[in-house]
């Protein structure tokens, strides 16, 4: 893999492709992300593109999600990274799958426990998502197994005495066990267990927020306290 993806042959196929809007996968607010297949070899390749100061957030951003695939390599649940060539196309394995929008299960719950493991993986890590409430970022593999994608959103626990960015990481990491509450019971927080309750803890922002537009605060209730973490508690 690491012979193909450092020939300039490979470098050369991601320029044309972005040229001749060639092998176009998906467009984000990063930029172009292209599918490589050939021999057997199956890769998305996520670019930066733009000009100028847009350009050097976008590659920021790219090498933030580099770093966190780094931190994440070897675990199950997420694409396996082999590189960031020239600093602004990330090359990472292709997942076969199914959007978690149109997935179906033979053993929902069973997917969910699975999934939480995930989280709790990468949370383990000094990894959180940020942004799993997007649908677009969770799938359902072939043999029904979770698989998060896109981390351009990351927050990444730096090691040391860091303040600010342990608080953004417990944020990001919130965010995340949230979001898995909210899938795992389409939304429907009042029908959650107990246990799964007790998981959820809002930022002041979004509690507010869900206060303003009326969203039920019962189903909520207790979550401003402090939680012992996501591994607490038994899983439903």
């Amino acid at each position: 893999m690491k012979q193909l993806i450092n020939q300039p042959e490979f470098t050369q196929w991601i320029r044309h492709s972005l040229q001749q809007r060639e092998n176009i996968l998906a467009v984000s607010n990063q930029g172009t992300v292209l599918h490589y297949q050939d021999d057997g070899l199956n890769l998305i390749v996520k670019t930066a593109m733009g000009k100028g100061l847009v350009l050097k957030a976008r590659q920021k951003t790219l090498l933030r999600e580099f770093a966190a695939y780094r931190r994440m390599d070897g675990l199950r649940g997420v694409p396996e990274c082999y590189d960031l060539l020239e600093g602004r196309y990330l090359v990472i394995e292709y997942i076969r799958g199914t959007a978690y929008r149109q997935a179906q299960w033979t053993d929902r719950d069973q997917w969910f426990r699975d999934f939480f493991a995930i989280l709790q993986s990468i949370h383990q890590r000094g990894v959180s998502h940020g942004d799993l409430k997007s649908k677009s970022n969770i799938l359902v593999t072939e043999d029904e197994k979770p698989c998060i994608i896109d981390f351009g959103t990351t927050f990444m626990l730096k090691p040391g005495f860091h303040p600010l960015n342990k608080r953004l990481f417990e944020y990001g990491s919130r965010l995340d066990i949230n979001a898995w509450v909210k899938h795992k019971y389409y939304g429907r927080y009042a029908d959650a267990s107990e246990d799964d309750r007790k998981l959820l803890n809002y930022s002041r922002l979004e509690y507010l927020a869900r206060k303003i537009s009326g969203q039920s605060m019962e189903a909520v209730a207790g979550t401003r306290k402090k939680k012992k973490g996501p591994g607490s508690g038994s899983r439903t």
